[in-house]
């Protein structure tokens, strides 16, 4: 993905000098035009926005300044381009938190109801969940130039998902965002990867609600994607010990193919080759493209 690197002298000489758009106040609105534009939202909540809520900006000159966010037309229409910002109003709380944020991890939750500035896909999942810090002031530079992504990649399962929520819509968008964090900067990965494992978890509750065949296969495959995951990040001893909780012979044969290449990346991340060979007859040209790809230095 492009690198985006957000100076103040962009804020002030790029953006022409038309008045600048309010934050939306619709979330289902904000939901939608993100969808439509490829965009993340840059979420916030009512009362939060009603005070100062100070930013640092980064200078042509290496320095940093002060800005308000809901003061400046200039930070205002810069937020507009590279996201669809939102302002969620305190009565939507209890609708948001019941439809899908009460089941989830305590530390999503406690993001979930901060007041800081949230970057959430178009389905409303967090993003931007390792910053926790209250104390700390956001650097909008760096906020956009981590987090104003292009989500074109994801369009059609982000849509498929979006009009029709269930266990197929959310494991295909699953699995796109581990493709997606494939290609992305180190620096997202991770965050990346946590929003898979949170659809990934989201399809398994769908599917045992489910009148879906072969739902022990169909969950065996999400628990190895999830494995997939710390092999993008470079964590392959942790995919080894996962991988060491499934004997063989255990995995069913809509998922050896998943299996092999899961153990043969793991080997090779090791540089255990004769461990990797073993398995690497079980895969696919596009598999082994794949491999090159996640072992890239």
């Amino acid at each position: 993905m492009k690198k985006i690197v957000v100076l103040m002298a962009f804020v002030l000489c790029s953006i022409n000098s038309t008045i600048a758009q309010e934050w939306l106040t619709s979330y289902t609105l904000a939901k939608k035009l993100a969808l439509v534009k490829n965009k993340m939202m840059l979420v916030i909540w009512e009362d939060a926005a009603n005070y100062s809520y100070p930013l640092l900006v980064d200078t042509k000159e290496g320095s940093q300044i002060v800005v308000e966010l809901f003061e400046s037309d200039k930070i205002k229409q810069l937020v507009w381009e590279y996201f669809v910002p939102v302002i969620i109003n305190e009565s939507n709380y209890d609708k948001l938190y019941h439809d899908g944020v009460k089941n989830r991890k305590a530390s999503y939750i406690e993001r979930f109801n901060d007041d800081k500035l949230k970057v959430m896909d178009p389905n409303g999942n967090i993003l931007n969940l390792s910053e926790r810090d209250d104390f700390s002031m956001t650097n909008m530079s760096l906020l956009i130039q981590k987090y104003a992504l292009d989500i074109s990649f994801l369009s059609n399962e982000m849509k498929q998902y979006f009009e029709h929520k269930n266990y197929a819509s959310a494991f295909r968008l699953a699995n796109r965002y581990l493709d997606f964090a494939m290609y992305a900067e180190d620096f997202v990965k991770e965050e990346l990867i946590a929003l898979s494992d949170l659809y990934i978890d989201e399809a398994t509750d769908l599917l045992k609600l489910s009148d879906i065949e072969d739902k022990d296969a169909l969950l065996q495959k999400q628990e190895l994607l999830k494995i997939e995951g710390f092999l993008i990040i470079g964590k392959f001893k942790k995919a080894r010990r996962f991988l060491k909780k499934h004997e063989t012979e255990s995995i069913n044969d809509l998922n050896q193919s998943l299996f092999s290449f899961l153990n043969y990346v793991t080997f090779r991340g090791l540089d255990d080759m004769d461990q990797a060979i073993k398995w690497r007859d079980n895969l696919s040209q596009s598999d082994l493209n794949k491999v090159e790809l996640l072992l890239k230095k």
